[in-house]
């Protein structure tokens, strides 16, 4: 990515509301952005559900990064061992279980790039 400019760190929360997919960031015009940290905490007693998509806006496609997966009462999902590149108008979709209470945690490097458009 050394030919965009200096990046710019971001931080974005959401509280997630239950059974609904919540678009937690979506890429700028101009930028492609490395997702580096995403964090869904489950702030209920009981076992929940949640899907985590990547929806490319190129191909309209729906990507899961995670399908299903049971975030025990209390606990959480992290992601910090990898990352993922969007490109403009690309985002994160965050889908939770019927009847639970979870927030979600991304942290990006936008790098702007005029040429990208949307």
């Amino acid at each position: 990515m050394s030919q965009f400019s200096v990046p710019k760190m971001r931080s974005v929360g959401a509280t997630l509301p239950a059974n609904t997919a919540t678009t937690l960031y979506t890429c700028p015009a101009n930028y492609t952005t490395k997702v580096i940290f995403l964090l869904v905490c489950n702030l209920t007693s009981g076992n929940k559900t949640v899907q985590v998509h990547w929806i490319d806006s190129s191909t309209s496609g729906t990507y899961h990064i995670v399908s299903g997966y049971t975030i025990s009462g209390y606990n959480f999902l992290k992601f910090d061992q990898s990352y993922l590149i969007l490109n403009a108008g690309d985002y994160i979709s965050i889908t939770t279980e019927a009847g639970s209470t979870m927030d979600a945690t991304i942290t990006v490097e936008e790098y702007f790039d005029p040429a990208l458009g949307t």
